[in-house]
């Protein structure tokens, strides 16, 4: 989330270097400061690409939008290599509008900025991998020029373990298996699982994209609307706007997504044998999840030729934990946080404590 960050400002610099160059180039010159316009806009759509749609997201590419149009002209005398004796009036307007727009929005953003970390501040590592197939055969897709359809993201953390002696502990604990609803994705539960991992146990996670578990889109004909609205550029977007704009059509959305629990966990519980081997012991994790379809998912993890479920550990029954279904967003998403009344924390006291939690009922269920 912090390289989202880092991203949003990266456009908004450009643009403020672009809108402010009316106050620092006085004489005749070639404006090559123009390019830094259609630049700002090309980072802004990445965004989108890479992290998704958010508020946020959304205003950095609506400021860089107003920079590419009020440079549009400026950037077509550059590429003919004109020079500019000076701008005019209308120009100079719209130039102080993006640099106000954009030093209020860099602003905003700074003070909702995630909290900083990585993996290496828990001493662990994180491996991502591609999904393809649906809910029944989902696989790890060996390379994207396959041309195979994504699925979804799988995620790993793992201790760094440096002596035997720890590696054998450790290598008693069960493999924690976490699947987030459609209102979060894993980024947003990340500092619980680092945490988790940093106390020996190796988390598995995924965000499921797969037709088969699509909640959104059924209301929609458009087949490349339902792509978009369940994609994982827009569905956590749509999920929450969803939530606010039609509370009750979405109160029955979340009753089809805990009838798909026990499904996605079923798929997720495979992928952890197929990477850690058929023996391994699990424990899972879950948050606003019944109780029933979670019991399912043991009983088919415990039932012959299974039997690796142990347990499991519902996020809920710790009332200090007051984001259920959003994950730790007083981190992870502090926009949204204050619209919940969370102040943004980065001393990771919550995800810290609902680990402590999750270990304590481990240990009671071995």
């Amino acid at each position: 989330m912090f390289d989202c960050f880092l991203a949003q400002m990266l456009s908004l610099t450009l643009v403020f270097l672009c809108s402010a160059r009316i106050f620092f180039l006085k004489h005749s010159r070639i404006d090559c400061f123009a390019v830094f316009s259609p630049v700002a806009l090309v980072v802004s759509l990445l965004i989108f690409l890479c992290f998704g749609f958010s508020p946020l997201n959304i205003a950095v590419f609506f400021v860089t939008l107003v920079a590419f149009f009020t440079n549009f002209r400026a950037v077509l005398r550059l590429k003919a290599q004109l020079i500019v004796d000076s701008y005019s009036v209308t120009f100079i307007i719209f130039s102080i509008i993006a640099l106000i727009l954009t030093i209020l929005l860099g602003l905003l953003i700074v003070l909702l900025r995630p909290v900083k970390y990585t993996p290496n501040d828990f001493t662990i590592s994180k491996t991502e991998y591609t999904l393809t197939g649906n809910s029944t055969n989902l696989r790890i897709r060996e390379s994207f020029f396959t041309g195979e359809r994504f699925s979804g993201n799988l995620f790993v953390y793992e201790p760094i373990v440096k002596d035997e002696i720890t590696a054998e502990i450790y290598a008693e604990n069960p493999i924690l298996i976490f699947a987030p609803g459609i209102r979060a994705e894993v980024q947003n539960y990340e500092p619980f699982l680092m945490i988790l991992a940093q106390k020996g146990y190796k988390v598995v996670s995924a965000d499921f994209y797969t037709q088969d578990m699509q909640l959104l889109s059924h209301d929609f004909g458009n087949p490349a609307l339902k792509a978009l609205i369940e994609s994982k550029f827009f569905r956590r977007f749509a999920a929450l706007w969803l939530e606010q704009s039609q509370e009750e059509n979405f109160k029955k959305i979340l009753e089809e997504e805990r009838a798909l629990a026990t499904k996605k966990y079923s798929a997720l519980t495979k992928l952890a044998f197929e990477l850690f081997g058929d023996d391994a012991n699990l424990f899972y994790v879950v948050d606003g999840v019944d109780f029933d379809s979670i019991y399912s998912v043991i009983d088919e993890f415990n039932t012959e030729p299974y039997s690796n479920a142990k347990g499991f550990f519902s996020m809920n029954r710790v009332d200090e934990y007051q984001t259920s279904g959003y994950g730790f967003i007083e981190q992870t998403d502090v926009l949204f946080a204050h619209l919940k009344g969370i102040e943004r924390e980065n001393k990771f006291f919550i995800p810290r404590y609902v680990a402590n939690k999750t270990i304590k009922a481990i240990e009671e269920q071995r």
